[in-house]
């Protein structure tokens, strides 16, 4: 008998499935085959949308807030997807009765929003710090604000840990006769159920001036903190501390940006879920004006003392003088080896400044090469933010518009396409 090789419409139905795969499979690391068109997300505001930020919350619900309004008067807004970025809620804003500044924000396990800024109209004090979350009933600002102070507060970053609210900001002091004293690290705390926030307490008292903090914490519930000492050359620094019942007990401070001969700026941090510290900053590249090299270090909890950072190769990029004049570099992790880069700056034949990515899926050992995610047009792009859940990586950014507007712009990598092998069964 003559052998056939014939497909059944089982067998069709088979193939098609695994041909859609094809399409659709994910794979578990990169390289990733390039990214969606990026969306609006604050299309429908008109008056300028700055400085995102954006979190997933443990179901893959997005999170992503900016401040929206002219330089005299600015609200926090908020959006929400619940599909992985395909689409997006209305925006909700709080209103304030003067020029916000700053939103940061952070979601807790029960997937209930914190969010903090500060509130004043400079350069004339008093200055407020603010804090609201949303649960699925809304918005709830605390009233009091978090603290009334007579200094210029710039910078807060909010975290989550267990049953309480921290808050890290930069606080100038005014000087008598006019001026005001550097920066310096200061900190407060209260129950997440509810309470009053503890007088905000200095972190780091030093004659320099501490700037562009960022916090989180791990998953011990002890907080981690990352910033800018403006010393010469600006070196990246770095202390933790351990919350207590009434108090949070924090250490010395230890240089992050070892070794390094130049500035370095606007630093990020995670922690891992292996009890791993990851940061990444931009660093100046000598001789060579307005511009930056992103660098990443990592050091367990357990070991402070051999911090080495390392250049992304490839991310060098020009910072613009006006906006912004840093690479701005936002990190995010995927289990505990893939660690995920974007920051801005111009490259190559860019005529302003774009996003760009790059991921190691080795620890930091090695990179991929940085990749452009947002359009190469005539609008400057930048303050990038970025999150993953499962194998999708999701980045928004503040694009300028026209005269001082700008918008808020999100896209995420497409899926991998995985190759199936493909049998034919040989019928008798």
């Amino acid at each position: 008998m003559q052998r056939l090789l014939y497909l059944s419409l089982a067998s069709l139905a088979s193939w098609a499935i695994m041909l859609l795969a094809v399409f659709v499979a994910q794979a578990s690391s990169p390289p990733r085959l390039g990214w969606m068109m990026p969306q609006n997300v604050s299309g429908s505001l008109t008056l300028g949308s700055m400085g995102p930020q954006m979190a997933v919350d443990g179901s893959g619900h997005l999170h992503l807030i900016w401040m929206e309004g002219t330089l005299d008067e600015e609200d926090l807004c908020y959006v929400k997807s619940n599909d992985q970025g395909l689409s997006w809620s209305d925006a909700e804003c709080i209103e304030t009765a003067s020029a916000s500044r700053d939103g940061s924000f952070a979601v807790d396990i029960t997937g209930t929003i914190h969010a903090c800024w500060w509130d004043g109209t400079p350069p004339h004090p008093p200055y407020e710090l603010f804090y609201a979350q949303r649960t699925s009933s809304g918005w709830t600002i605390d009233e009091p604000s978090v603290v009334v102070t007579n200094s210029w507060i710039t910078e807060p970053s909010i975290t989550v840990t267990g049953d309480d609210i921290h808050v890290v900001c930069s606080r100038r002091m005014p000087v008598a006769g006019g001026g005001y004293y550097p920066a310096d690290l200061c900190y407060s705390r209260r129950p997440v159920s509810a309470g009053e926030w503890l007088t905000p307490t200095v972190i780091v008292d030093t004659a320099p001036a501490s700037d562009h903090s960022a916090m989180t914490a791990d998953q011990g519930g002890n907080l981690h903190v990352v910033w800018q000492e403006n010393t010469l050359p600006n070196r990246i620094m770095y202390v933790s501390g351990t919350v207590g019942v009434s108090e949070t007990a924090w250490y010395s401070p230890i240089t992050v940006s070892t070794g390094l001969s130049v500035d370095a700026t606007s630093p990020d941090i995670l922690v891992g879920a292996d009890d791993m510290v990851h940061t990444v900053f931009g660093v100046d590249v000598a001789d060579a004006e307005d511009t930056h090299d992103i660098y990443y270090a990592s050091f367990p909890l357990s070991n402070t003392e051999d911090i080495s950072p390392t250049i992304i190769q490839g991310s060098r990029v020009l910072v613009h003088r006006e906006w912004p004049t840093y690479a701005g570099p936002s990190l995010a992790l995927h289990g505990t080896d893939e660690v995920h880069v974007v920051w801005n700056g111009v490259k190559g034949t860019d005529p302003v400044e774009r996003i760009y990515y790059a991921v190691s899926e080795d620890h930091g050992a090695s990179w991929s090469q940085p990749m452009a995610i947002s359009p190469n047009d005539a609008w400057s792009d930048g303050f990038s933010t970025i999150a993953t859940h499962g194998t999708l990586v999701h980045v928004a950014w503040q694009q300028e518009g026209l005269s001082s507007a700008s918008d808020i712009y999100y896209a995420h990598s497409l899926p991998i396409i995985t190759y199936y092998s493909l049998a034919l069964k040989d019928y008798q």
